[in-house]
C-alpha cells in the first residue's frame, strides 16, 4: 500500500515581487552608492555611520555604538581605530568611570562628517526625484511604521500582524 505524502502548496506567483525583496534591493544598491558617494572622502560607510552616530548621541559604549552603526563591536573597534589614526576622533578615559572611555568628534571629524553628509544628502535627493514631496513624506512614514513595529514586536508574531 503507498502513502500519499501531503504537500501544501505554495501561493501562486503574483507578478509583483514581495516588499521585503524590494527593500533588500534598496538597501543593497543604497549602501553601494552611499560607498561610492564616500569613496573621494575616504570613508567607508562604517565610518560615516558611526560619524554621524558620534555627532548625535554622546557617551555610547563601543557596543552601543556598534548597534547602531549595524556592526559588531569588534568591527567598532577596527573602525574606531581607523577614525582616531585620521583624527577624526579622539578617546580619553572618563573622569568617573576608570573603565569606559569616552570618544569624541574632533574639528577634523565635524569636517569630514559635514562634507559626508552633503554626498549622502545629494545621493538621497536623486534617490527620491521621482516621488512627490506627498508620496516622500507617505515613504518616510511608511518606513518609519515598519521598523518600530519589528523592532517592537517579538520575533514570530508575524502572522498575527497579518490577519
Amino acid at each position: 500500500m503507498a502513502t500519499r505524502v501531503s504537500r501544501a502548496r505554495a501561493p501562486a506567483p503574483t507578478g509583483r515581487p514581495k516588499v521585503t525583496y524590494l527593500i533588500g534591493r534598496l538597501h543593497r544598491a543604497l549602501r553601494k552608492r552611499i560607498g561610492d558617494a564616500l569613496s573621494p572622502l575616504k570613508l567607508s560607510v562604517a565610518q560615516y555611520t558611526t560619524l554621524s552616530v558620534m555627532q548625535s548621541r554622546e557617551r555610547l559604549s563601543n557596543a552601543q555604538l556598534a548597534s547602531r552603526a549595524f556592526i559588531t563591536p569588534q568591527a567598532m573597534n577596527e573602525v574606531i581605530q581607523g577614525l582616531e589614526a585620521r583624527k577624526l576622533v579622539t578617546r580619553r578615559p572618563d573622569p568617573t568611570h576608570g573603565r569606559i572611555v569616552q570618544l569624541t568628534l574632533t574639528d577634523e571629524g565635524v569636517a569630514a562628517l559635514r562634507r559626508s553628509d552633503a554626498a549622502v544628502r545629494n545621493l538621497e535627493l536623486s534617490m527620491l526625484t521621482g516621488l512627490t514631496a506627498a508620496e516622500r513624506a507617505a515613504l518616510r512614514k511608511a518606513l518609519t511604521s515598519c521598523t518600530q513595529t519589528l523592532e517592537n514586536s517579538p520575533p514570530g508574531n508575524q502572522a498575527a500582524i497579518l490577519q
